[in-house]
């Protein structure tokens, strides 16, 4: 594989106002609202309190659907936009996560697990696009983990209410289960990031994206 070295300016030769470009951006502006709205219903947890904070959540899982089918739809995928997406997952589900560690009790060490997973998924990426001229393409584990992180936002949110409903012990009472298969799907994570990367990374010449079928199912030459 040819070492073709990438500069900032490159990231924004293709089209820049798009709408999926608008919807992972969107994400983001949602996240504000829903850390303030989700400290509103710690103090009053009732279900019209959560009812707003669970709206932002969905709006901000559709988007994260809707970003990347609309871009394919409208043909307007760029490299950018490839970039702009994941990075803009990070920043909600670590955000999301926070709120349930602060307020709900989630385990602080999962965050921290999770944060460095997701700081190496960016330093990865950005090294392969900058050092190597290429983007790696969405894998199902890590769309996986944000559906997982979803569900366990929306389970530790809901915990005061389900204890107002539940006097016995009941599954819906530990949502730390979650938390449990989070960490499993993050240490597959790592082990695959690794996996995948770690040649590309130090010996990019046993590489042949254009000819290898296999590995044109994973990267985008830039």
């Amino acid at each position: 594989m040819e070492v073709i070295d990438k500069k900032a300016k490159h990231l924004l030769e293709d089209r820049i106002f798009t709408v999926s470009n608008f919807l992972s951006i969107l994400r983001v502006i949602l996240l504000p609202p829903f850390i303030y709205y989700s400290s509103e219903y710690v103090k009053d947890p009732t279900e019209t309190s959560l009812s707003i904070p669970l709206l932002i959540c969905f709006l901000a899982i559709l988007t994260d659907y809707l970003d990347g089918f609309i871009a394919r739809l409208l043909k307007q995928e760029t490299v950018l936009g490839r970039y702009l997406d994941p990075v803009c997952d990070k920043i909600v589900t670590i955000g999301g996560l926070c709120v349930i560690v602060a307020y709900f009790h989630f385990p602080e060490w999962i965050l921290i697990v999770y944060i460095i997973r997701e700081i190496l998924g960016v330093w990865l990426g950005t090294f392969l696009y900058f050092k190597r001229g290429i983007q790696g393409k969405p894998n199902w584990w890590g769309k996986f983990g944000v559906g997982i992180v979803s569900m366990a936002v929306i389970w530790y949110m809901s915990l005061p209410l389900i204890y107002s409903k539940f006097t016995s012990d009941h599954i819906l009472k530990h949502p730390e289960y979650s938390g449990y298969v989070l960490l499993v799907i993050l240490l597959i994570g790592i082990y695959a990031y690794c996996r995948r990367y770690w040649t590309i990374v130090f010996y990019p010449e046993k590489y042949d994206i254009d000819q290898d079928k296999k590995q044109k199912k994973k990267y985008h030459v830039i």
